[in-house]
């Protein structure tokens, strides 16, 4: 916030107290609210603090669970301070006044990620072993939790990370490869191509359906679901055509990137033309790569693919102005 807006904001607070139109609490949230200097200071400490004191909490549990040499007590524990976490989390992210929005949504996160320990040490408790699809079921459970949170608190984050354990859970993960390199994959992309396909038809429906009527205090929670499945379709499809994929394959992923661009333009939802414009440009940049990379020098290749890049671009720059309606004096 720059500082005129600051001394701004702060003055009309201080004279609607003044003129008795507030008073002194509100004046108190408004001036904290409209407080920037030194707030990043301020944040940096608050978080490192939360985040010490949630590690020695942690750390006690820890020795105890070790102590008693049992899985079952230390699901309890683990599952009690999750409870609280996910307590205090719903209640600082449900204040009306707003006063701690991100701490609340990080207690939260932390609750859901206890809640998963929990499942695992109680799978272990009764003889079971963390393998198999057994990772994968408690993912889902726990992304089950995350969403019943997200509907009963009118919460959109913890509807993200359920998404997020939603997807993994059937099969994606990815991983840090070291030296800048990234890796991730899908394990049945079939599979998760026909569930990110149902996820947007969900979405489609929530945001157009639900959202304008018995959910209408859920306003985002649709486009959570478009955005999830939108990316997961892609990125299925895409890693089917890896490495050097059936030609079918290909064209469907094609046919997908331009379908999502029709949309768009039919929607009205830059959304739908944004993911269908980015994967189509993966699209031919992977068939112009597993065609050309060892058929033309370095220089020519990067100068053919930086040249095909302009133009697609200036393509749709082009087809999108096409799109605007002329304005008529």
């Amino acid at each position: 916030m720059r500082p005129i807006t600051h001394d701004l904001l702060t003055r009309e607070a201080t004279d609607w107290h003044q003129q008795g139109l507030i008073d002194r609490p509100l004046l108190e949230v408004l001036l904290g609210r409209y407080a920037r200097r030194g707030e990043f200071l301020a944040a940096v400490l608050k978080w490192l603090g939360l985040f010490a004191i949630l590690q020695l909490g942690l750390a006690v549990l820890a020795f105890i669970a070790v102590i008693s040499e049992s899985a079952g007590v230390a699901a309890v524990l683990l599952g009690g301070v999750g409870a609280g976490l996910w307590y205090f989390g719903v209640r600082m992210a449900t204040d009306p006044r707003r006063l701690h929005p991100y701490t609340g949504a990080a207690l939260i996160t932390a609750s859901l990620a206890a809640a998963f320990g929990t499942f695992v040490l109680l799978h272990i408790a009764l003889g079971g072993e963390p393998e198999g699809q057994t990772i994968p079921t408690l993912m889902l459970l726990t992304g089950v939790l995350g969403a019943l949170t997200a509907y009963r608190y009118r919460l959109r984050w913890p509807l993200l990370l359920a998404l997020l354990l939603f997807f993994h859970g059937l099969g994606a993960w990815h991983a840090y490869g070291g030296h800048g390199a990234y890796f991730a994959d899908i394990q049945d992309p079939k599979l998760m191509a026909v569930i990110a396909l149902a996820v947007i038809v969900l979405g489609v429906w929530h945001e157009r359906r639900l959202e304008t009527g018995s959910l209408r205090r859920c306003i985002g929670f649709g486009g959570l679901y478009l955005i999830f499945g939108l990316l997961y379709l892609n990125l299925s499809l895409w890693f089917l055509t890896l490495p050097r994929g059936s030609l079918d394959w290909v064209l469907t992923f094609t046919a997908a990137g331009i379908a999502q661009i029709v949309a768009g333009a039919r929607l009205h939802d830059a959304r739908f033309t944004g993911f269908g414009i980015v994967f189509l440009a993966i699209d031919l940049y992977t068939r112009f790569f597993e065609h050309f990379w060892d058929r033309l020098s370095l220089g020519l290749f990067f100068l053919l693919g930086g040249a095909l890049a302009m133009a697609f671009g200036y393509a749709c720059e082009r087809w999108r102005l096409s799109r605007v309606p002329e304005q008529r004096p």
